[in-house]
């Protein structure tokens, strides 16, 4: 859930600063990483030779990767997936290298999250974040980038490789990490909308990797499927539901244009900007109502993905209402101030897609809860 405000440029030798430590980063892992390479290459080769010279049996033909194994009818949804966590990553990296994060992380991004945290989440939190990202600045920041850049290259393996399968557990921790340092827990004890980015876009990621670590018998039972049905319809409830509470505040009469207004006067092309005014104009008019309608619209589609998640109007309503939002509400993420990533609703309208690429069964979370009661009478 990036930070959209802006801040002062940094010093230019803290810049250059930053980018050598980077790039003397990047060299050390890339030497690594050949390294691991050249070692990888030379066992494949001569590894069995070295196994039966102390005694050790091969491990044969099968190994770990048959287990995630899939039918080509769940192939290209799991690719789709695999390549959109791992790219997601990657550009998450790639932002956090943005020239203003390496010497002002903690007041452009943690400090703006936090606050309106209760009292237990910044003692608990803000004071370790203070302390990391304020002591060694450059070197806490450059190593966040690398983390997430080789964390998207790690997923781009794939599940049927060890590597593959390690990256995809290491990102769901460090998704957790995110989402409560830098993400202030989704903003949901202060008061966080879905249409900014609530309950918190590292979730979607994680969520992504839970799905990619189902082995293949999981998916070709249509296991993940079901999982993924049951897990937006459960977000988008969520959604409404944080929309909806009294505590926060969108049922006044101007607190949804203010929001909106305060992203439109980030710089940017004007282009960009004019749709983000005139809809903070709209939504000046009939505050209230206008909550009243982004209650509503996750509602719906929490139902739609309850009774009838295969319909191709439940897909295509998510699709247009995600990406809406992305543009109106998030300003895609990136636009702007020290964004750290494109947000939630890029990230849960590509997990709709891979719904949509996995065969069609007829069921839903609805059916499979009245399927027993049927048999049973």
């Amino acid at each position: 859930m990036g930070d959209m405000g802006m801040s002062s440029a940094p010093p230019v030798h803290t810049v250059a600063a930053f980018y050598r430590l980077l790039a003397i980063e990047g060299a050390v892992l890339l030497g690594v990483a050949m390294i691991v390479y050249l070692v990888m290459r030379f066992w494949r080769t001569h590894g069995e030779g070295f196994r039966q010279e102390f005694g050790l049996e091969p491990r044969g033909a099968s190994s770990s990767g048959s287990l995630y194994d899939v039918d080509p009818a769940q192939a290209r949804a799991r690719t789709l997936a695999v390549w959109s966590l791992g790219s997601l990553w990657i550009v998450d990296g790639l932002l956090q290298a943005q020239p203003a994060l390496g010497t002002q992380f903690f007041t452009s991004v943690i400090q703006p999250v936090m606050a309106g945290q209760p009292k237990w989440v910044n003692d608990a939190f803000l004071s370790v974040t203070q302390l990391v990202f304020t002591s060694r600045p450059l070197w806490f920041d450059s190593l966040t980038v690398w983390i997430q850049i080789l964390l998207g290259v790690g997923i781009l393996a794939g599940p049927r490789r060890f590597i593959g399968r390690l990256t995809l557990r290491l990102s769901i921790v460090w998704s957790f990490v995110v989402w409560a340092f830098g993400e202030g827990f989704g903003q949901v004890l202060s008061g966080g909308s879905w249409l900014m980015g609530s309950p918190g876009s590292v979730l979607v990621y994680a969520a992504l990797a839970f799905i990619l670590l189902a082995k293949g018998e999981t998916w070709r039972q249509g296991r993940v499927k079901h999982r993924m049905q049951w897990w937006m319809a459960g977000w988008f409830g969520a959604s409404a539901l944080l929309q909806a509470l009294p505590s926060a505040g969108y049922w006044s009469a101007h607190a949804l244009s203010q929001m909106e207004m305060s992203m439109a006067q980030i710089p940017q092309p004007h282009a960009m900007a004019a749709p983000l005014y005139a809809f903070a104009h709209a939504l000046s008019h009939g505050g209230p109502w206008w909550n009243a309608l982004f209650v509503a619209i996750p509602l719906a589609l929490a139902l739609g993905w309850f009774i009838a998640p295969e319909s191709r109007t439940i897909q295509v309503a998510t699709s247009v209402v995600l990406l809406a939002v992305w543009w109106l509400g998030q300003d895609f993420g990136v636009i702007g101030g020290t964004g750290t990533d494109p947000n939630t609703a890029l990230p849960l309208f590509l997990m709709t897609l891979v719904h949509h690429l996995l065969p069609r069964d007829g069921s839903s979370p609805w059916r499979r809860l009245r399927a027993p009661r049927s048999t049973s009478a």
